[in-house]
């Protein structure tokens, strides 16, 4: 019915939005994940949801409960189901959206996108499918979820997010109709940007950390300065005139910094903004023909790091460790 193409610089992605049947979908519109929503642990097939429809196909969103892939509910606001066994509805995987425990579905839904990150294949554009969330037996309005679920999904395939079309389906023709409309009012206003940047690079070390691990922030600005090679460093209380915005400034710096180095603590697992800069960083450091990613492992998580970045050649510098930390920035290939 419509459909917004968004570009990183390098690739074109695009939302699309469909009248029709999330359960009937063709072959040569298969989904890898499908996004459905829910009231915290309850999965009752009702005659007017989604998961009601897809109960009815043969496939039980309560079942997939019991046996989750992934349960990100507490940081992101949805479960991921293993695999989907019945190829005929065309559907990968189910990805879950319970965020009353977190906020309400218009607040979270940015959350649930930078939850999927990890889940998307990098190497290859993947589908995703999705009603608009929450507008059913949750009863939110329609055009307030569409607008959320707008902002969102722009913001993060504008930034890489390797979903090569985002499917946005409604099944009632009437409300179709009305849906489009809104995305056509939201579209209009979009301003025609890239994240493309020149080959210059502004900046010679993105730095992101949280405001609670200053001293450590602090003590790498000192440790860069004194190699002579990385004396341009994106520093977020200094770098940001006061009237900016502040998402446009953190986007073009990261994408116009040579090196990024992160300072991994609970504060910075606990803060969305961080966590955002670390899925743009890991978007740069898999792009990029050398390592651009440097993270330092400050103060301990209370769980495993993720696998991709464990795989990443991190430094290790628990509990607050400043001799390893100045030895490892005098020792870091930054170029």
């Amino acid at each position: 019915m419509d459909k917004i193409d968004l570009s990183d610089g390098t690739i074109t992605r695009s939302i699309a939005l469909y009248g029709g049947e999330i359960t009937a979908l063709p072959p040569d519109q298969h989904a890898d994940i499908l996004i459905v929503s829910a009231f915290p642990d309850h999965y009752a097939p009702t005659t007017t949801s989604l998961i009601g429809a897809l109960d009815r196909s043969g496939v039980s969103v309560g079942e997939l409960a019991t046996s989750k892939l992934y349960d990100l509910r507490a940081t992101s606001a949805f479960w991921l189901s293993k695999p989907i066994k019945d190829a005929s509805l065309n559907i990968g995987q189910i990805a879950c959206f319970e965020p009353r425990v977190l906020g309400t579905p218009p607040e979270l839904v940015g959350n649930l996108f930078r939850g999927l990150f990890p889940f998307l294949d990098d190497r290859r554009g993947q589908v995703v499918a999705m009603p608009v969330l929450a507008t059913g037996d949750q009863g939110w309005p329609g055009e307030q979820m569409l607008s959320s679920i707008l902002e969102a999904a722009t913001h993060w395939l504008a930034r890489g997010l390797p979903i090569k079309e985002l499917k946005i389906i409604e099944r009632i023709p009437g409300r179709a109709a009305e849906l489009a409309g809104a995305m056509a009012a939201f579209k209009a206003k979009l301003p025609v940007t890239s994240l493309k940047t020149s080959g210059a690079n502004d900046f010679d070390v993105f730095l992101s950390f949280s405001s609670a691990d200053a001293e450590a922030a602090d003590c790498v600005k000192q440790e860069l300065e004194k190699r002579g090679d990385a004396t341009r460093v994106f520093d977020f209380r200094l770098a940001i005139d006061k009237g900016k915005a502040w998402q446009e400034e953190l986007d073009r710096a990261i994408s116009s910094s040579s090196s990024i180095v992160t300072i991994l603590t609970p504060s910075y697992f606990a803060s969305p903004e961080c966590r955002e800069e670390l899925m743009q960083a890991r978007l740069r450091n898999k792009r990029s023909e050398r390592p651009v990613l440097f993270p330092i492992y400050w103060r301990d998580w209370g769980r495993d790091l993720d696998l991709w970045l464990q795989l990443v050649n991190f430094a290790d510098c628990r509990e607050r460790n400043f001799e390893i930390l100045r030895s490892t920035m005098g020792k870091l290939a930054l170029a």
